[in-house]
C-alpha cells in the first residue's frame, strides 16, 4: 500500500488527477492502443481500472482505498464526464475510418460494419456506470457489480481489438486491390 499524503506530487491521488489532462489522455490512448508497450510518465503504479483487461474485486477495493475520499469523488466525476465522451470520440473516428475503407471494398456491407465501433461505446459506458456504483458504495463491497464492471471492461477491449483488426484487414485488402488493379 502506498503511503503518501494526498497533496504531494508523488501521491497516487495527484498522479490520478494529472493523468486526465490533455497530454495524459493522449498518453493513455497511445498506451492503451499499444497494449501497454509504452509507459506513461506520471501514472506510476496507479493505473485506472478501465485500462486493465480485467480485474478482481480486491484490485478494485485496493485502488479505491489508495485514491482516498477526494480521489474517489474525482474518479467518479471523471467516469461520468470525460470518460463518457472519450469512447464516443474514438468510436466515431474508428467508424469513419471503417466507412472510408469499407465502402471501397464492400459497398453494401459498409453501412452496417461501420457501426461496429459503437458497441465499444455501450461496453465502455456500462463499465463506467458499474465502476461509479462501486465507487459510491465504497468502503462497502459490491463484488457482483465489480465482476460486471470487469466483464464490461473485457468486452470493451475485445471489441477495440476486433475493430482495429477489422480496420487493418480492410486496409490490407484495399492495398492489395490497388496493387492488383495497377
Amino acid at each position: 500500500m502506498l503511503r503518501t499524503t494526498p497533496d504531494s506530487a508523488s501521491s497516487p491521488v495527484y498522479r490520478a488527477r494529472c493523468q486526465y489532462s490533455c497530454p495524459g489522455i493522449i498518453c493513455i490512448a497511445v498506451d492503451s492502443l499499444s497494449c501497454g508497450a509504452f509507459s506513461c510518465a506520471g501514472i506510476g503504479d496507479i493505473k485506472p481500472l478501465d485500462l486493465y483487461f480485467s480485474y478482481s474485486p480486491d484490485q478494485v477495493y485496493e485502488y479505491l482505498a489508495v485514491l482516498g475520499a477526494k480521489g474517489r469523488d474525482d474518479y467518479a466525476c471523471m467516469l461520468l464526464t470525460s470518460d463518457m465522451a472519450f469512447p464516443v470520440v474514438y468510436s466515431m473516428a474508428l467508424s469513419v475510418a471503417l466507412m472510408i475503407i469499407l465502402r471501397k471494398l464492400f459497398p453494401l456491407a459498409s453501412a452496417y460494419l461501420c457501426l461496429f465501433p459503437f458497441m465499444i461505446v455501450i461496453a465502455d459506458w456500462s463499465e463506467n456506470l458499474s465502476l461509479v456504483m462501486v465507487t459510491r458504495r465504497f468502503p462497502e463491497h459490491a463484488d457482483v457489480i465489480v465482476r460486471y464492471a470487469s466483464s464490461f471492461t473485457s468486452l470493451k477491449w475485445t471489441l477495440v481489438v476486433l475493430t482495429v483488426l477489422m480496420l487493418l484487414t480492410s486496409v490490407a485488402f484495399w492495398v492489395a486491390r490497388c496493387i492488383r488493379d495497377k
